[in-house]
């Protein structure tokens, strides 16, 4: 059994990783600004009661004691493109000197599991291939994958960066890419959801997600990856025709302009072991989501 440490690790991606390590026998360790184990029990009842929590923020570099007696990290927390753009410099304290501090704090405990969310939105509008964001989040997350790579050349510090397009499903409920998440939620509830941008996107399931992530973090890596996750591309039109024909009468609109991110990039073959997970497709991911929160509609908990 090892002991990971999650940054962030009861947001929306969190709370995924969290539960497939728990599941898988580990301990975890969540850090966080405000820890929500209950959001846990979200995933699976009774989770929220394993994981030790530790509050704190990522900016002040408090991370390093949290990381003590872990055998490896995967770091979550931040804050995405509408907080950045309202506020860059609070931002970057968070998304790129708090990465410094996790990237830091790994060096100096010699742990060597790391793995970490970066985005799609390092990629500008026109081109898939060479990062030019434009947005103050993808940039800052531009120079995360930077420094991660410095710590390799520096100090010999592995890590994993996955570059995830549009991650959906259960439990995402802020965020400009929250969109199709809120959407399905709505269409469960029988509300009114618009997402509020439009365009060609890559889809990505949350748990595929969390399943790279926990397969890095568990296994031994070299260097410093970055690997872009894509998942199945459509329109926002087709993934709100596909909610619509999985639930009749949904009422989902789109009023918004295309992201400032290319609406085709190509998969990064993934390293080693995470080479060959699957990839959940949109209609798949959309049935996922919906049991989930039909199965909590039941219960007669909120969705």
């Amino acid at each position: 059994m090892s002991r990971y440490l999650v940054t962030g690790g009861t947001g929306f991606i969190g709370r995924w990783v969290t539960a497939q390590l728990l599941v898988a026998g580990h301990e975890v360790r969540i850090f966080d600004a405000s820890p929500r184990p209950a959001m846990l029990d979200d995933v699976a009842p009774g989770l929220g009661a394993l994981p030790e929590c530790v509050t704190g923020d990522i900016a002040d570099g408090s991370v390093r004691q949290a990381a003590e007696g872990c055998d490896g990290i995967v770091h979550l927390a931040g804050v995405m493109t509408v907080d950045a753009a309202a506020d860059p410099v609070r931002a970057a304290q968070i998304n790129l000197i708090g990465s410094l501090h996790v990237f830091g704090a790994a060096q100096a405990l010699g742990l060597r599991r790391l793995a970490y969310v970066s985005t799609a939105g390092v990629f500008g509008p026109e081109d898939g291939t060479h990062p030019r964001p434009m947005t103050h989040y993808g940039a800052q997350k531009l120079a995360v994958e930077g420094a991660a790579r410095a710590y390799c050349a520096d100090h010999g510090l592995p890590s994993v960066g996955l570059r995830p397009y549009i991650v959906y499903g259960p439990g995402q409920s802020s965020g400009i890419a929250a969109g199709p998440s809120v959407a399905l939620a709505a269409a469960v509830s029988g509300m009114e959801a618009t997402i509020r941008f439009s365009g060609r996107v890559g889809f990505i399931y949350v748990e595929d997600v969390a399943a790279a992530l926990v397969t890095a973090v568990t296994h031994d890596m070299s260097g410093a990856s970055v690997c872009t996750l894509a998942g199945e591309t459509a329109e926002m039109d087709h993934f709100v025709s596909r909610i619509r024909a999985a639930v009749p009468g949904a009422h989902v609109e789109i009023d918004g302009a295309p992201l400032r991110i290319p609406g085709d990039l190509a998969e990064t073959p993934l390293p080693g072991p995470l080479a060959g997970l699957p990839v959940t497709g949109i209609d798949d991911g959309i049935a996922r989501t919906l049991a989930h929160y039909r199965l909590r509609a039941a219960a007669g908990e909120p969705t």
